[in-house]
C-alpha cells in the first residue's frame, strides 16, 4: 500500500513538472550507514528486502565547501575579501569617531579592547529598582556573563532580591550573583548598567527627573570609574539623553570617548516595530526601522528606514498618512500608559538592556540607536 501511495503521488508530481515545466535542482548530501529514515522508507526497504530485490542504497556525494572549491584554482580571487575592500570604503564614508561631549577636553585614543581575551564577563547594575531588576532578570534568563553583582542603596531590600534571584540558580546556568551596598562588589566589571535614579511619576515628563538624576549621577559615576576604570558604561537613568552627557563629562577625558553610552532610542524602536508587526500579524524581528533623536516625547520615527521583511514600508517620495504618524505617537505615549496602569515601566527595558549587554559582551558589531554626543554631524557644533 505505502509503495503504491508512493508510486502514485511521484506519477502527480512527474505530471506537474511536466505541466509546468519546472526545472528541478537536485542536491546531493552525505548519507551515512545509520541515517534515519521516515516509516515510509523503512516500508520500501523492507517490501524490497522481502521480494529479494537489493535495497535502495542513496548515494554518498562529497560535500566541498566554498573556500575548497575555491582552493582548487589558486589563480581565482577571493570573492569575500573583494567584498570587504569594496565595503571598507563604504563603512568609512557612513562612520564617524566618537565624539566627546565637551568640546574642551581632549581625546583620548581609544586603544584599550578591555572585553577582548575574557572568558567569563561580569556585569554589574548599579540600582536595582524596577528597571535595574528586570535587566538582572532578563541578562540571567539570556546567561549573558558569568558574574552579575548588583548595587543599590537599600541594603536590606538588596539582599532579600539576591537571595531571590540564587533560590531559582538550578534553572538557568552557572552564574556567580553578588549585591551590596558598597561598590566594591562591582570591581573589575565589562559592562556597568545604570539605572539609578527616581522613578517617573504619573504624568511627569522625562525632563522633569533632570535636577534630581543629575546630582544622583554626580555620586554614582565617581565611584563606578574607581572601582571598573575599563568598564564600559550604559546609562539607563532618565532623561537617558542628558544623564548620558553628564556622565560623560563626570568621567572627563580619561575615559575614551564613546565607552559611556545610553540605551537612546533602542526601546522605542522596539515599540515601533512591534506595531506594525502586530498590526500585519508578522513577526517583530521581521520589522526593521529605527526611531532616532531624543528618546521620549520628542522622538523621530525614520519612516525610510522602516522595512517589512525587505520591503519598504514606504514607497519612494511617499509622506506618511495620519494612520502612518500615529503609530509613532503609540510609541510616544507607549510609556506612559503602561505607568497609568501599574505604575511604572520596567519589562520592555529590561529586555532591552539585555539586547544591549549581549551585543557590548561578545563585541556582535551590532547598529543600535543609542545616546550619544552628535556635535560634529550636520553642522551641530554644540555639545
Amino acid at each position: 500500500l505505502s509503495q503504491h501511495i508512493l508510486q502514485h503521488a511521484t506519477n502527480e508530481f512527474e505530471v506537474g513538472v511536466h505541466k509546468l515545466n519546472w526545472r528541478l535542482l537536485v542536491f546531493s548530501f552525505f548519507v551515512s550507514h545509520t541515517e534515519i529514515r521516515s516509516p515510509v522508507e523503512r516500508s520500501l526497504t523492507t517490501m524490497s528486502s522481502t521480494n529479494n530485490t537489493p535495497a535502495p542504497v542513496a548515494p554518498v556525494v562529497e560535500l566541498k565547501s566554498a573556500s575548497a572549491l575555491r582552493n582548487l584554482n589558486s589563480n581565482e580571487p577571493d570573492p569575500e575579501l573583494k567584498f570587504r575592500e569594496y565595503f571598507k570604503t563604504y563603512r568609512v564614508k557612513q562612520s564617524v569617531n566618537p565624539i566627546p561631549y565637551d568640546a574642551s577636553l581632549p581625546q583620548t585614543p581609544n586603544n584599550i579592547t578591555p572585553l577582548g581575551g575574557f572568558t567569563t564577563k561580569k556585569v554589574s547594575i548599579v540600582g536595582c529598582g524596577q528597571v535595574g531588576l528586570a535587566i538582572a532578570f532578563s541578562i540571567l534568563n539570556q546567561d549573558l556573563c558569568g558574574t552579575l553583582a548588583l548595587v543599590d542603596i537599600d541594603k536590606k531590600k538588596l539582599e532579600g532580591e539576591a537571595k531571590d534571584f540564587l533560590q531559582g540558580s538550578a534553572f538557568h546556568q552557572r552564574i556567580t550573583i553578588e549585591a551590596s551596598d558598597d561598590y566594591t562588589v562591582s570591581q573589575q566589571s565589562h559592562l556597568v548598567i545604570i539605572t539609578a535614579g527616581v522613578a517617573q511619576r504619573p504624568g511627569e515628563s522625562r525632563l522633569g527627573l533632570v535636577t534630581r538624576n543629575a546630582k544622583i549621577m554626580g555620586m554614582v559615576m565617581p565611584q563606578v570609574l574607581k572601582h571598573s576604570p575599563d568598564a564600559a558604561i550604559c546609562i539607563f537613568s532618565n532623561p537617558v539623553d542628558v544623564m548620558t552627557a553628564v556622565a560623560a563629562k563626570i568621567a572627563g577625558p580619561s575615559v575614551p570617548v564613546g565607552r559611556i553610552f545610553g540605551s537612546g532610542t533602542c526601546l522605542d524602536s522596539s515599540r515601533l516595530r512591534n506595531l506594525i508587526a502586530k498590526s500585519m500579524d508578522l513577526d517583530p524581528k521581521s520589522i526593521h526601522g529605527y526611531v532616532i533623536g531624543e528618546h521620549g516625547d520628542s522622538s523621530i520615527a525614520v519612516w525610510s528606514s522602516v522595512r517589512v521583511g525587505g520591503l519598504p514600508l514606504l514607497s519612494k517620495d511617499q509622506e506618511p498618512d495620519d494612520t502612518i504618524k500615529s503609530l509613532h505617537q503609540e510609541v510616544v505615549d507607549s510609556a506612559g500608559d503602561v505607568i497609568n496602569l501599574k505604575g511604572y515601566t520596567n519589562w520592555a527595558i529590561g529586555l532591552t538592556g539585555a539586547h544591549i549587554a549581549r551585543a557590548v559582551l561578545n563585541d556582535t558589531r551590532s547598529i543600535f540607536p543609542v545616546s550619544t554626543c552628535v556635535r560634529g554631524f550636520y553642522g551641530i557644533q554644540e555639545d
